[in-house]
């Protein structure tokens, strides 16, 4: 038997206060496998003997496992067998077999079980399929009640499904059959049902394998974010569960009674807002035992499986990021109730559950002057993390898990928002219907003119609302027209290629009637709007994006460019997963091409823009370049490359390009900006790039940048100001010392003038490239 560090309820309670334990989920033991074994976990499964005795089987990353639990305060080692170092280990159990994969070429792992509680001495066997289906490494399986196999994920064919019988030759499956159209992920059988989760295909699919030989797709749904990990029906086999493996995913519920017309029922999420990624969930009666990244082990109470409510919680690890670090797995059906819990860092985990019926709430909102159903509208049980929305009949349904009385409020776009007093009962549904008053709208029309004053028709138009933002183009008289609910601050910007954007933040009530906007002529693209930017080359992923930046990793850019209008940009790959080799740029090129523009007009035109590049990583070379090359109709130049290894955390460098002196292509009306990056083989890397900011400027007298200084006066000022020394082309903000944006735009000359008449006394800052001065208005 093997010396434990065991941490029983009393040592654990006494040294945190500090556990991360909450009501109805208590601890009580932990094993710590990385000072038992030096090894991380993976997944876990339970096993009952003859005798009644429980045990965990337990995936590590260097072997397998076998705790006897059968005393949970003082869980007890009994067997070790050594295995191939992996971050997939997932074991199952049928009869007086465990059944281990793992995605190492190693084959899978069948250790004979039935000497317990005699002997710990256990044997076992390597499978790697037989006949003409034979594979070395799979990533997870199943057994049903009648003793049928199923390997997920195994390096045959797609990955999909390989049937077999392990009634008779339990240590020498016989394979009866193969499901193999997409990659399976994970999945569950029962009654001749197989339901599947296709994570890299996002979406789940139940067959029917009455007859093993012959796979039949019954339905197919694609889950809530795209990346099915896991699937779990409810015992009346009505609904089922899935995981999506990404960050701010949920647990979803779908109604599964006509498979060809999958419906989602709800979803529901540990911490709302703080990007904790669901790994597996499974049904327990009318809960369900849910293993987080990060949040450890979930109770919620699926009584209603359109309303799912979290019930009870224990946190397994004691960090908070959005990241694949946490409770792997859980098993839940031990005849003790008790719960096994395998954290990848914190070590095995023994809990003891209370299920307790939440208190629900349901209801329905409509429309007080016409008695309509309201959609959408935002139900919050005040002071908690709960949200829910109504769905197209004006139905909600939330609760607590907690009775109580509480604060609920009710809130949608274009209505006055309403808070009532409830009082919720455990295990009772409480109804509350409310009706929503509406907001009598008011007008306003943006009118667009160049420097001349004359309209600017097709111009674009994005005008934002911490609640609503509403967009429009403008008419042959330059104008645009929007009904608008709230008087309150917007924000406003207006663009069209071959004029620079304006952005400002106008305060627009029932008084104000009409916003002139005046856009100077030039090129220039901040990315709020699309004005025409293509994406070409054969990248499987990673291509280039328009988009705002999200901040998964430090090897992808974060945000856009400080100080141009809005939060968009064009990066490389834009969805959300915190694996850095995730939709990077791999196995080709994608190319960024502008529209054409003529600089005929221009005396000495430059390009400026903002760009960031991450090229790291890899077996074996870093050879991945991020390229750029102005083109005018007929030929091509590049004029700036980007070498690797660059691995630091992205951040943008601001490019500077006078056309006529640093290239020579002759300048024409058909002028183009093409942003080339690829990665191929043989030598992957991860790589990513951003660019932003774009602009063309006429270079006489301007050096390339430097720190910007620049000055202003007078300052004091009553009335106006004058900015010289700035760059032309860069974005000026004037904000108030507590970090309000009050206006901003475009430096246009060496001596530019900003009106500050309709601000109030007292200092304000403007910034520009970074440099921050203080004015005073007096």
């Amino acid at each position: 038997m093997s010396s434990i560090k065991i941490i029983t309820f009393t040592f654990f309670f006494c040294l945190f206060q500090f556990g991360y334990g909450q009501a109805q989920l208590d601890f009580v033991s932990n094993i710590d496998y990385q000072e038992l074994h030096d090894a991380e976990l993976n997944d876990v499964w339970g096993y009952v003997d003859e005798v009644g005795n429980e045990y965990a089987v337990i995936g590590t990353t260097k072997g397998t496992s076998i705790v006897d639990v059968t005393d949970p305060v003082n869980p007890q080692e009994i067997f070790w067998l050594d295995g191939a170092q992996s971050i997939w280990r997932d074991p199952k159990v049928f009869g007086d077999y465990a059944y281990v994969t793992t995605e190492e070429e190693v084959g899978m792992t069948i250790i004979d079980l039935s000497p317990l509680p005699a002997s710990a001495s256990l044997s076992s066997t390597v499978f790697m399929g037989e006949g003409s289906i034979t594979w070395e490494s799979a990533h997870n399986c199943f057994i049903d009640e009648s003793g049928f196999l199923y390997v997920f994920g195994a390096n045959y064919g797609e990955g999909g499904a390989i049937i077999y019988d392990v009634n008779t030759t339990p240590m020498m499956p016989e394979e009866v059959g193969i499901f193999d159209t997409w990659y399976v992920h994970d999945g569950y059988a029962r009654n001749d049902t197989l339901y599947l989760a296709h994570v890299n295909d996002g979406f789940l699919s139940i067959v029917d394998v009455s007859d093993k030989s012959n796979p039949i797709l019954l339905g197919t749904q694609i889950t809530s974010n795209s990346f099915t990990h896991n699937i779990w029906p409810s015992d009346d086999g009505q609904v089922v569960y899935t995981t999506d493996e990404l960050p701010n995913s949920f647990v979803t519920s779908y109604d599964i009674t006509d498979p060809t017309n999958i419906v989602e029922l709800d979803r529901v999420q540990s911490s709302p807002g703080a990007d904790v990624i669901p790994h597996n969930t499974f049904v327990v009666n009318d809960y369900l035992v849910t293993s987080y990244y990060v949040d450890g082990i979930t109770i919620h109470d699926a009584t209603y499986p359109y309303n799912l409510i979290e019930v009870a919680a224990y946190d397994t690890y004691p960090g908070q990021t959005p990241t694949y670090d946490g409770c792997w797995g859980v098993y839940p059906y031990l005849p003790s109730g008790n719960i096994l819990g395998a954290d990848m860092t914190e070590g095995f985990f023994v809990l003891s559950p209370n299920y307790e019926k939440a208190a629900y709430l349901e209801g329905v909102v409509t429309d007080f002057s016409n008695a309509s159903s309201l959609n959408n509208v935002s139900i919050e049980i005040v002071s908690s993390d709960q949200y829910e929305n109504t769905n197209t009949i004006g139905f909600y349904a939330s609760g607590m898990a907690v009775a109580g009385t509480y604060d609920v409020k009710y809130s949608k776009v274009g209505y006055f928002p309403q808070t009532v007093s409830v009082s919720l009962v455990q295990g009772i549904v409480t109804t509350q219907d409310i009706q929503l008053v509406p907001i009598e709208q008011f007008n306003v029309t943006i009118n667009v003119m160049d420097g001349g004053g004359n309209p600017i028709t097709d111009a674009q138009i994005s005008l934002n609302h911490p609640l609503i933002s509403y967009n429009g183009i403008t008419n042959g008289i330059g104008e645009e027209n929007f009904s608008l609910f709230y008087q309150e601050s917007y924000e406003l910007i207006v663009g069209k290629w071959g004029y620079y954007t304006e952005c400002i933040n106008p305060v627009i009530n029932i008084s104000t009637g009409v916003i002139n906007i005046t856009l100077i002529n030039g090129y220039y693209d901040d990315f709020s709007f699309d004005f025409g930017w293509t994406v070409t080359g054969n990248a499987e992923t990673g291509e280039w994006e328009r988009g705002i930046p999200n901040p998964t990793t430090n090897t992808v850019m974060g945000s856009d460019v400080f100080g141009d209008c809005g939060s968009m940009a064009y990066v490389t790959g834009n969805k959300i997963n915190v694996d850095p080799d995730y939709d990077d740029v791999d196995n080709g090129i994608t190319i960024l091409t502008s529209p054409q523009m003529d600089l005929t007009q221009y005396a000495n035109p430059a390009f400026r823009f903002s760009y960031a590049f991450f090229c790291n990583h890899g077996p074996e070379l870093i050879d991945d370049t991020l390229s750029f090359m102005i083109g005018n109709g007929s030929e091509f130049e590049i004029f700036h490359q980007v070498l690797p290894p660059q691995g630091d955390p992205m951040v943008f460098e601001d490019y500077f390009l006078i056309i006529p002196q640093q290239t020579s292509i002759a300048i024409t009306n058909s002028m183009t900006l093409k942003v080339f990056i690829s990665d191929l083989e043989p030598h992957v890397n991860i790589t990513e790039a951003a660019f932003d900011f774009f602009r063309v400027e006429d270079a006489w007298g301007i050096e390339e940048p430097n720190s910007n200084t620049f000055t202003i006066f007078p300052n004091p000022t009553t009335e106006s100001a004058v900015i010289k020394g700035a760059s032309l082309g860069s974005r000026y903000k004037i904000v108030s010392p507590n970090g309000i944006l009050l206006k901003s735009g475009i430096i246009y000359s060496d001596s530019h003038t900003i009106e500050l008449k309709n601000m109030s006394s007292g200092f304000y800052f403007v910034l520009i490239d970074g440099v921050q001065k203080k004015i005073i208005k007096q």
